[in-house]
């Protein structure tokens, strides 16, 4: 009897891969191109294993990026923490890690949308537990059509807190449970995303990105020691901000630290830099406005970029 398998639930709006004549702008409105293995696959052949360890107990790793045209904007260091993640849990890499960058690049730039939203997970294969054999992970990417944000981000403080000490906090792995309910959370509540603290009531992230906050002219931003991931972003951050005379130092910093800033902002793969307009944890309510030190960092990624 065949392994079963099921539909892949790596992308909540999944569109068939078209078939070849079908290109352009057509291609756009059907959403998604998916690939595994570096294969190219249509939504009902976009399967995995219901014995992969990745469903059984969330083993495996991810990283987002941001596609313009045929480029994966600062791929290597996307890559460079994939290898570290499954260095750190003993996750082997199916093929190499210059295939897998490959496998990504030949997916994206297939899709045609100029801007895009690129996701790669690897998997860390069938379960010895319950198959009797380790099964080989597998390498999954999904591109879809991506909008960069304009308007500032409104952050809804979660009441859910990160574990400072945990080591997986440096990793990226596909256990997001904590950075989903958070999420979900803060969009019932009206908010674009939630703001993480740990359980030191210090600021830690936010679910998808970092945060940094502006004190004149002086831009600060957590330590990894505050259990935030050391987003790609971040790190570009702190190597760019040098070459517009700007000075990044990490900090730790609790809510009332950074009600006082003149500026706060967020860093990521899909947002680059973008301003926060308003920080809200159901008993006070810290607006700002985007500033000089935010929009030339905005003007200097979207450069870096080639948006």
């Amino acid at each position: 009897m065949p392994v079963l398998q099921i539909i892949v639930a790596l992308a909540a709006a999944l569109h068939d891969y078209v078939p070849r004549s079908i290109k352009g702008k057509d291609l756009v409105r059907l959403k998604a191109l998916v690939s595994i293995n570096g294969k190219l696959v249509s939504r009902d052949k976009a399967r995995l294993s219901v014995f992969d360890n990745s469903l059984l107990y969330a083993e495996g790793l991810f990283e987002t990026l941001l596609g313009v045209e045929d480029r994966l904007v600062f791929e290597p260091f996307h890559l460079k923490r994939l290898q570290s993640g499954a260095t750190a849990i003993g996750l082997k890499l199916p093929v190499s890690l210059k295939t897998i960058g490959l496998w990504t690049q030949d997916t994206a730039a297939k899709h045609p949308a100029r801007v895009k939203k690129v996701r790669l997970t690897v998997t860390s294969g069938e379960s010895a537990r319950w198959t009797g054999r380790q099964g080989k992970a597998q390498v999954i990417v999904i591109v879809v059509p991506h909008t960069m944000p304009k308007r500032p981000f409104r952050l809804y403080v979660s009441p859910l807190r990160v574990d400072q000490e945990s080591t997986l906090r440096r990793i990226k792995t596909i256990s997001y449970v904590l950075q989903a309910a958070a999420l979900k959370q803060a969009v019932e509540h009206g908010f674009d995303d939630a703001l993480l603290l740990n359980e030191k009531d210090r600021l830690a992230e936010v679910t998808s990105a970092n945060i940094f906050w502006v004190k004149g002219g002086q831009i600060y931003t957590p330590p990894l020691s505050a259990g935030c991931l050391e987003g790609v972003t971040r790190t570009v951050v702190l190597k760019q901000a040098a070459r517009l005379g700007l000075r990044v130092l990490e900090q730790d910093a609790n809510l009332n630290r950074i009600a006082g800033a003149d500026e706060v902002f967020l860093s990521s793969s899909l947002k680059l830099v973008l301003a926060v307009s308003e920080i809200f944890d159901s008993r006070h309510r810290f607006r700002f406005r985007p500033g000089p030190v935010t929009a030339a960092l905005r003007e200097h990624f979207v450069s870096l970029a080639r948006l």
